[in-house]
């Protein structure tokens, strides 16, 4: 590299921000103690843009999505500190009633498990009509019911009318997936939090809901955050991603930079144990050790150092938190050695 490396405290978005998160902590406070669950993750997220946020489970990508909403039950979590400016609003300090009058509107998740997003006991028109109404008072329950039929056809599901009379239960779970996406997007929010939509669904079905998904946001030109732990997913429908490890943003880049030219060892070794890396023939390839565990006090240095094939014995891992660097335009790593990954 030509030019020495350069440390970054914050984000530098060269193009315009829909929603900007800095330095985000959050913790859970358990009787066995403070649970870490996000240790300073900062990312942003440009209009009509798919950030796509990977890393292994308790890797802090949902706690991280759901702060900014206001979906974290507080009690038990406490945002420590940051900020989530949308449109230069801090959403972390906002009143519970204004982030109910943004949910829906301006920000609309789809969740993933259906089953416990939906209440059991109220049938699906209820639901439907009551998310298009809490946000236009002026709708009527009969137009609103019309246009949840609306939805419904538009997500796919046959027979719209006859499911606004059933209730979840005696849907499949990927029509309640469907009946979610419609929920979503029947405000014409500016951004959708797509939390794992297709964990629980066969492959089939997840190749529909995926479908669906770029459909809707193409529809509404709605940013999109996609949190999943599958890179194939991430292949296809990111235009960014953000790579998070024990509740920390370690590398952010294009999506074909990323694939491409890795920086990071931790994302180094979760592309290389994907089935698609692995000839025939050959065993797939596991990221050594485990993660750390986000309970009690945090270690120093590099979270990943333990596992990292990069290390060798190098001190300055385990004693000094690594910041976050300039690897190339709208590329940044938080690794001291990012210069010595492969060109």
């Amino acid at each position: 590299m030509s030019a020495a490396p350069r440390a970054v405290a914050g984000l530098e978005p060269a193009r315009p921000t829909l929603l900007r998160v800095e330095d985000l902590v959050v913790e859970f406070v358990t009787r066995d103690g403070v649970v870490h669950a996000v240790n300073g993750a900062s990312f942003d997220l440009g209009p009509g843009e798919t950030l796509g946020i990977v890393g292994e489970s308790g890797s802090g990508k949902s706690v991280s999505a759901m702060s900014v909403t206001g979906l974290i039950p507080s009690p038990p979590a406490r945002i420590v500190r940051g900020a989530a400016y949308l449109d230069g609003e801090d959403l972390l300090t906002a009143s519970s009633r204004r982030l109910r009058e943004l949910r829906g509107r301006e920000i609309a998740v789809i969740f993933q498990d259906p089953m416990t997003a939906l209440n059991p006991v109220f049938t699906i028109g209820s639901q439907m009509t009551e998310a298009i109404r809490v946000n236009d008072r002026a709708v009527s329950r009969r137009a609103a019911r019309d246009r949840a039929a609306d939805l419904l056809a538009r997500v796919g599901i046959p027979r719209p009318r006859e499911r606004l009379q059933q209730y979840p239960f005696e849907l499949s779970g990927g029509m309640r997936q469907r009946v979610m996406i419609a929920m979503a997007i029947a405000n014409r929010p500016r951004i959708l939090i797509a939390d794992e939509p297709t964990t629980a669904l066969d492959v089939t079905v997840q190749a529909q809901i995926l479908d669906l998904l770029a459909l809707a946001q193409e529809e509404l030109q709605a940013a999109t955050i996609l949190i999943t732990h599958d890179l194939g997913v991430i292949a296809e429908l990111a235009d960014r991603v953000a790579v998070m490890y024990a509740g920390r943003v370690v590398e952010t880049a294009a999506v074909g930079d990323l694939f491409d030219h890795p920086v990071h060892p931790y994302t180094e070794a979760l592309l290389a144990s994907r089935p698609a890396a692995v000839p025939d023939g050959e065993d797939m390839f596991q990221i050594p050790g485990v993660p750390p565990t986000p309970l009690g006090d945090l270690p120093p240095g590099c979270a990943f150092a333990p596992r990292c094939h990069r290390r060798d014995g190098r001190a300055r891992c385990v004693t000094e938190s690594p910041a976050s660097w300039d690897v190339a335009p709208r590329h940044r790593a938080a690794c001291h050695f990012w210069t010595e990954a492969p060109a």
